[in-house]
């Protein structure tokens, strides 16, 4: 177990160093991107999402409230995101995530701030990424939301707190769970720990799926002391609406 946590954390690095310093080739179609791993085709190409709910991102006609946040409003105040969660951007999420394509950081992060610098409405206080559990952060090498927190935070003049929020119990992996199976998953799956002393603050996380996640988060958030949490995501999956 501890020589395959070394190993995670080694790759981890090697990926950093190499994505910082070589050149590498569109990810999704092989040509040369000098400054990003998607050149300016394939970027253009993913699947943006324009017009959508204030409160939690699906699509909509126009800029608004949902039918389903109107009845049942989720705990956050806003959710901003890039994308619809589909192919190929789904893609390069899971290499971002799962296998240390870590030049994906700087493109999600760019296009996010340029995202948040859009709206005109105050920064947060402090970038949250939602954690990892301690076993699944040695397993993995990196937490891929801290990575993206990190990247935003210096474009966006934001300090971070990759340590206030902690995830206190090992769920299993929402993927492939029904929406009752990933609620009751995340039941009391976070904690803080320490005083927080932020009223205004924005969870980033890489997909918003159900919502269960950041949802149980923002209770917890809320239930210390923070008054106002946004939602900062690359990606919305629209399949269960």
């Amino acid at each position: 177990m501890m020589a395959r946590n070394f190993r995670a954390v080694v790759t981890h690095r090697l990926a950093e160093l190499y994505s910082k310093l070589l050149p590498i080739p569109c990810f999704l179609c092989g040509d040369f991107s000098p400054d990003d791993v998607l050149c300016s085709a394939c970027a253009d190409e993913l699947p943006w999402l324009d017009t959508c709910c204030q409160q939690c991102a699906i699509p909509l006609n126009e800029t608004g409230i949902c039918g389903q946040c109107l009845q049942q409003p989720p705990p956050q105040q806003s959710t901003v995101a890039l994308f619809r969660y589909e192919a190929p951007v789904n893609h390069c999420i899971a290499a971002f995530k799962f296998h240390q394509q870590l030049a994906f950081t700087q493109l999600f992060a760019r296009l996010l701030a340029d995202k948040i610098h859009q709206r005109h409405q105050p920064l947060p206080e402090i970038l949250i990424p939602v954690p990892l559990h301690p076993s699944r952060l040695r397993e993995r090498g990196y937490n891929q939301s801290a990575q993206l927190a990190a990247a935003l935070s210096r474009r966006l003049g934001v300090a971070t707190d990759k340590h206030g929020l902690i995830r206190q119990r090992n769920t299993s992996p929402q993927s492939g769970l029904s929406g009752k199976q990933r609620k009751r998953n995340l039941k009391q799956a976070f904690a803080v720990a320490k005083a927080l002393p932020y009223k205004h603050v924005a969870l980033v996380d890489d997909v918003y799926t159900t919502g269960h996640t950041v949802a149980e988060a923002s209770r917890c958030l809320q239930q210390n002391g923070i008054e106002t949490v946004e939602v900062w995501t690359i990606a919305r999956a629209i399949r269960h609406y």
